[in-house]
């Protein structure tokens, strides 16, 4: 398919969407300087003809913004009468008594007119090389309404230029049919654009708590290996050795650690679902009991501190490897798992999902990392001196409470990055904590890291005015104004000194915000400043 096929294609699905105008909108426009002989004559045809039935043309500006003349307007065609094989087209003229430049067009054509304009394009090549070298601004349906936003470069004879729309209203250039009607009588003087203002919020932290007694636990799993009809463990079969040397190392560095002091240690069998849930749940317990009496014989924790649970079939553990794996039919495989309550009706019903092929994809590559015992070591650790809690920060961070944390935070600058470093560690170690969670969404936000910060916030509690300031500042800086001041006030109202300081902000932004757009920047195209011509040619090559 050559060029021209490929063009005419694009302009056809195009019309038919009614996006050429947002897809042109960005295009290249060339605009074409018209010699001054015609200037008087197109100046006497500037009408006041009826705009009954025709397009109109609103929220209008000219302005010069620097090097560069914006026009700016909408062509409003809710009321234009055009039928299907008819066609106009708008021709927008910046000009002066001396100079006039004619901006790129609008195409407006029925469906049938459209048609017929395609296939001149295809067929003829002259009228092809003409669309190809000065292209409309946009080619659009006869309803609705089009932004028109043009850039050229700033000339001094456009100081007190005017702005002429001429209408084309049959579109076949018959100067009888041609009207011309002035849209703006004068340039708008040189508006002058203030910089975009940057907040500088203040961010607040709530102290944690202290925690009286700090209960910790660690937790390894063991996928033992057990000859057929066997429960108890033989160290040297299969895998077995590195198994139990992992979980015995465990045990050891935790108990041999001055530190702590270990309440317990607990083993907790887990089978796969595979045969029925009673038996299963025999063989999760007796693995349990074998492992715990091996631990018993070859650990120098006394034998009372040990206990056997029961995990069961690991249904959740299923779940949880099922997230990230493609497996066929998952969602047919992921919904029997949830609603068929009677486990052993659930495995055969899985059996039965897609002729039998996933289940044996789970059976063989899912299910053997489900058959395992947890030993959970549970323990307390002492408290720790400032000097201490700043060493163990380094090397042991889950001995720390968060008050412990908030305490060596608060001996660096406020938000320096040692300040910030230590509040995004207390969130890694405690995921579920609201005081966490509120204090990293406050580091993240510094850091300008929202969409982090979002998420924090959310598992924070929304009922703290610490809250309120920091999803204050949230919403101020995501741009939702309104909803931030709302929150700020309330923050503001429960003391919070720095929601005062950060609603001054919220309102320098707002006035920033209304000033840049009565300039013409920051109302269109999230906040995007309008570029020069030359430059979006070269950004949509």
């Amino acid at each position: 398919m050559d060029k021209r096929h490929i063009i005419l294609l694009v302009l056809s699905l195009f019309f038919c969407c009614s996006f050429v105008a947002e897809a042109q909108r960005q295009g290249v426009r060339n605009p074409r300087r018209t010699a001054s002989a015609n200037t008087s004559q197109a100046a006497q045809r500037t009408t006041t003809v009826a705009q009954k039935d025709r397009v109109q043309f609103i929220k209008k500006s000219m302005k010069r913004q620097g090097d560069s003349l914006i026009v700016d307007m909408t062509v409003d065609m809710s009321k234009l009468d055009l039928k299907t094989n008819y066609s106009q087209i708008l021709t927008p003229v910046i000009g002066s008594e001396t100079e006039e430049i004619e901006l790129p067009k609008v195409l407006i054509q029925g469906t049938a007119s459209n048609k017929a304009f395609m296939r001149e394009l295809e067929l003829n090549d002259a009228s092809y090389m003409e669309f190809e070298s000065n292209p409309p601004y946009a080619i659009v349906k006869p309803k609705g309404q089009l932004r028109y936003r043009q850039s050229v470069p700033f000339e001094p004879w456009m100081d007190q230029a005017y702005l002429d729309v001429e209408e084309d209203l049959c579109g076949c250039g018959d100067e009888a049919k041609i009207a011309r009607t002035r849209v703006i009588d004068q340039t708008e003087k040189e508006v002058v654009v203030p910089p975009s203002y940057n907040v500088s919020p203040r961010f607040v932290y709530i102290q944690p708590e202290v925690e009286p007694i700090k209960k910790r636990r660690e937790i390894g799993q063991a996928y033992l290996e057990y000859p057929r009809g066997k429960n108890e463990i033989f160290p040297n079969f299969g895998n077995n050795p590195s198994e139990l040397a992992k979980i015995d190392k465990m045990i050891y560095d935790i108990s041999a650690d001055r530190d702590v002091t270990v309440q317990g240690v607990y083993m907790v069998g887990y089978a796969s679902p595979e045969s029925s849930v009673k038996f299963n749940t025999e063989l999760s317990r007796a693995r349990s009991e074998s492992l715990m009496r091996y631990f018993m014989k070859n650990s120098s924790i006394p034998a009372s501190m040990f206990e056997a649970r029961t995990g069961g079939e690991d249904w959740a553990g299923l779940l949880k490897l099922l997230e990230d794996y493609p497996l066929p039919y998952k969602s047919e495989v992921l919904r029997v798992i949830n609603t068929v309550n009677n486990l052993d009706e659930r495995e055969h019903a899985l059996e039965k999902v897609g002729g039998g092929h996933p289940y044996k994809i789970i059976y063989d590559e899912l299910f053997p990392k489900l058959r395992r015992t947890d030993c959970e070591v549970h323990y307390t650790v002492r408290d720790f001196s400032l000097e201490e809690a700043k060493q163990k920060l380094e090397t042991a961070p889950q001995m720390l409470s968060l008050n412990e944390m908030y305490i060596v935070a608060n001996t660096y600058p406020i938000g320096s990055k040692d300040f910030l470093r230590v509040f995004d560690i207390a969130r890694e170690e405690f995921p579920d904590d609201p005081v966490a969670n509120l204090n990293g969404a406050a580091v993240a936000l510094q850091q300008n890291r929202l969409r982090e910060a979002e998420k924090y916030l959310a598992l924070s509690d929304h009922s703290t005015p610490e809250y309120a300031n920091n999803y204050g500042v949230y919403l101020m800086l995501t741009g939702k104004y309104s909803e931030a001041e709302r929150y700020l006030k309330q923050a503001e109202a429960a003391g919070i000194t720095e929601a005062t300081h950060n609603l001054r902000e919220l309102r320098k932004k707002a006035t920033n915000v209304r000033s840049r757009r009565d300039a013409g920047v920051d109302d269109y195209d999230n906040n995007a400043e309008t570029k020069p011509a030359s430059r979006r040619q070269s950004n949509n090559r």
